[in-house]
Parts: structure tokens; C-alpha cells; sequence
């Protein structure tokens, strides 16, 4: 297996972030496990360490896109990298699943699939209008358009421009295909916590579709990015 650094981008996730720490430093396969401690202030960051994270801490939330970078930028020059969320607990064990494609060769970023039960509780629109932003620019439709469970190839991680916020996901499905690489979506037995429809749930959604608009835009145009939008929202009020 090549050398893997795990990247886990965290704000206030002092419920979860022991659990999922030590799930990925039992891995043999992941030779460091980073925690960028987003401006949490519930001691997230502590946690993190004690559970066997090397901790990144940015005093300021620069949000999800940032959180990465920053990750990237103090993980030296890994072969490949695994992005993983703070929720998962010690169901992140099955991130090797991720890494396999690359190893072999067959794949230079690998998505993991929700199993339904697992997936969120949401309206749906934030996704629906990924998924047809994503096929408008890759012509290819996407389970899990959202994911943040993934493994991407070293060389083609650095080489990329991330996104803000929530825009990483769609941007690097997008930046990764003009690159040319070989991406794949696999079912895994993860599970997180969803936000659901509270307001909590719909702030996100809001601030999610904010920055999935942005990035799309940055790369296929403000003008084709809402038609894509639009349209989708119209063809499922017609529904």
C-alpha cells in the first residue's frame, strides 16, 4: 500500500472526532491521521490529539474547502489521500475500502456511497442540484455527489485548486475530470450523523448550496450554473 495521509476537516465535533480518530490511526494502511481543527470551541482539537491525530489549528473557521487546504498544505507530499468526515466515528475503519482502487492502480479518486440508511434526511435539493451540475460538466451522473469520503491520488490532489466551503466536493469531481482522471464511485458501509430538518439542518443546506453554486460557476459559468439550477428546481415542482 502507498504512503496515505488521512485529512479529517472538523469544527465543534467533540462528540465524534475521538471515535473516528482512533478507527483510522488502527489502520495500517494510513501512515498519519491530520485533524484540522476549523476554529472549533469545544475542544475538538484536544480530542483529536489524544485520540492520536496530528492536530492543525486554524483560529478562524475558514470552512470545509479551506480546512483541507490547510491539510494538504502541512501533510508534506503523500502518495495519496484520504478526505474524511468528522461524523463518522468508528465506522470510518472502512476507509481502506476507498484506498484500494488507487493502489491497484485501477482508479486516481475514489467516492464512497452511502448505504441508503445511512445517507441524510434532508429536502434533497442541495443534491439534486449537484448531481445535475456535475452531469452538466462531466456527462456523467453521480450517486453521492456530495460525499467528502473519498481517496485521491497524491500528484492530482496537489495539482488541483480547491474550492471554498462546501463547493470542495462538486469542484473536485469537476477539476478531477478536466484533469483526466479515472474516477470512481464505490458502496460503503459508513454512517454519519444527517442533519435533518431542523433549522441547524437547513442553515447548512443553505450555506451547502451557496458555496456548490459558487464553485460551479467559478468553472462552468454563472449563466450555464443557474440554468442548470433553475431548470432543476422547475422540472420537480412540475413532478
Amino acid at each position: 500500500m502507498t504512503h496515505v495521509v488521512a485529512i479529517v476537516p472538523a469544527r465543534d465535533r467533540v462528540d465524534s472526532i475521538a471515535a473516528t480518530v482512533s478507527a483510522l490511526v488502527e489502520l495500517s494502511a494510513i501512515g498519519e491521521v491530520v485533524v484540522v481543527d476549523d476554529g472549533s470551541v469545544d475542544g475538538t482539537g484536544e480530542m483529536a490529539r489524544e485520540a492520536g491525530a496530528r492536530v492543525v489549528t486554524l483560529e478562524r473557521n475558514q470552512g470545509k474547502g479551506g480546512a483541507v487546504a490547510a491539510g494538504i498544505t502541512a501533510s508534506g507530499a503523500p502518495e495519496s489521500y484520504l478526505l474524511l468526515d468528522a461524523d463518522l466515528g468508528t465506522s470510518a475503519s472502512h476507509a481502506k475500502i476507498l484506498l484500494q482502487p488507487l493502489a491497484d492502480d485501477h482508479a486516481d479518486m475514489t467516492i464512497g456511497i452511502f448505504p441508503k440508511s445511512g445517507r441524510s434526511r434532508g429536502f434533497g435539493i442541495v443534491k439534486r442540484a449537484a448531481e445535475r451540475l456535475l452531469e452538466e460538466a462531466t456527462g456523467r451522473r453521480f450517486i453521492e455527489p456530495l460525499s467528502g469520503q473519498r481517496a485521491v491520488n497524491g500528484p492530482l490532489m496537489r495539482s488541483l485548486e480547491l474550492a471554498d466551503g462546501f463547493g470542495l466536493e462538486v469542484a473536485l469531481t469537476i477539476d478531477a475530470h478536466v484533469a483526466g482522471a479515472r474516477i470512481q464511485e464505490i458502496p460503503t458501509p459508513f454512517s454519519h450523523q444527517p442533519s435533518g430538518r431542523g433549522p441547524r439542518g437547513v442553515a447548512h443546506r443553505v450555506r451547502q448550496c451557496r458555496d456548490v453554486v459558487r464553485a460551479s460557476a467559478s468553472r462552468l459559468g454563472w449563466r450555464s450554473t443557474l440554468e442548470v439550477v433553475v431548470t432543476g428546481l422547475v422540472r420537480k415542482r412540475a413532478k
